[in-house]
């Protein structure tokens, strides 16, 4: 199936964008409207510390359980930058979702990127994958959280980052995305293509979920032009997921899901630029992956909001497609399915 549209967000954002809480409950200056309170939190552990903030829109109440999901961002970023180009703050006001953003250090990283390159920040019990981990269990602990709606996204180092999360905490995270990321444990992949096999990157995968094994969706966007990371490792991304839920679904590797996209389709934002998406389905109908190829976009995040700074401009394209609210649509559309159900039959957009 191939056919061609115009996107139609499913929020409408043009109201809020550039809007960004920093404290206790704030109006959206063009519109009025009630924004959520954005608040910085910290994390202290045996493992390590980081800071976060949280944002929680206005209508948050304890009675009842909230989606949360917890959001990565690039080299040299930070919570309010991220929150910004993704505009994530007013896409969870409107659509009643809790989002967190851990920080990075320098003293971490001299470049204040995520480590998911190194050996020790790619396991469960160790380094930042358990930082983050824990940074997740805070939230949950002292806000009402649905624990069957609790993901994971970033982008660049982030999207790196999000994937070893996704692999090692399926318990956890109920559905990734993963944006200009790098296959797990592909460590290759800047300013390159990983050379490691995504069946292999697919095998390891499954092997780190141990005992809570079993089939992660994900969504995986990407520019091609992109030069920091190359598009080819999206493409990796994806099937490595496909073949680690090949193990998870039966535990053996034996081509119960297909490699191959079940369905495709292309649009393009008006004035912008075109995209290509592809579907990834189990043989019951289930969409494990969908992959946005973004074509004339680079390393930047796809029409984000921007302060008109040097770096905002540099790094975000209003020219792409509105993926931050294609991104909630995919999440909120795959929480953890319950036991006995191997997940949920979604119809793409």
């Amino acid at each position: 199936m191939h056919k061609k549209h115009t996107l139609i967000s499913y929020f409408v954002l043009s109201f809020f964008w550039g809007l960004a809480a920093c404290g206790g409950s704030q109006h959206s200056p063009v519109s009025g409207v009630k924004l959520g309170s954005f608040t910085r939190h910290e994390y202290r552990s045996d493992v390590g510390a980081r800071s976060y903030k949280i944002y929680t829109p206005s209508q948050y109440r304890s009675d009842s359980d909230w989606p949360l999901l917890l959001d990565l961002h690039g080299c040299g970023s930070n919570a309010d930058e991220e929150a910004r180009w993704s505009r994530f703050n007013e896409l969870a006001e409107l659509a009643g979702l809790i989002v967190v953003y851990p920080e990075q250090t320098a003293e971490a990283n001299g470049s204040k990127c995520w480590n998911w390159f190194l050996p020790e920040h790619q396991g469960r019990d160790v380094g930042e994958p358990a930082i983050i981990a824990g940074i997740t269990e805070q939230v949950r602990a002292s806000m009402s959280i649905d624990a069957r709606r609790v993901f994971v996204s970033g982008i660049s180092a982030g999207g790196a980052m999000a994937n070893i999360l996704a692999v090692n905490f399926p318990d956890v995270y109920a559905s990734a995305m993963i944006y200009a990321g790098c296959e797990f444990k592909g460590t290759t992949c800047t300013g390159a293509v990983a050379l490691l096999p995504a069946e292999v990157s697919g095998e390891l995968a499954y092997q780190a979920m141990g005992s809570a094994a079993r089939v992660v969706p994900v969504l995986v966007i990407q520019g091609d032009r992109d030069l920091q990371v190359p598009y080819p490792n999206a493409g990796l991304i994806v099937q490595q997921f496909l073949s680690s839920n090949d193990w998870a679904d039966d535990g053996n590797n034996n081509n119960s899901i297909a490699r191959e996209p079940t369905q495709s389709e292309s649009g393009s934002k008006v004035g912008g630029h075109s995209f290509d998406i592809e579907y990834y389905k189990d043989a019951n109908g289930c969409l494990l992956a969908e992959y946005w190829l973004i074509h004339g976009m680079g390393h930047a995040w796809s029409n984000a909001a921007s302060d008109g700074s040097p770096r905002d401009i540099l790094l975000t394209d209003a020219l792409g497609p509105d993926v931050s609210s294609e991104t909630l649509r995919f999440l909120l559309n795959h929480p953890r399915p319950e036991v006995g159900v191997s997940c949920y039959q979604i119809t793409p957009r």
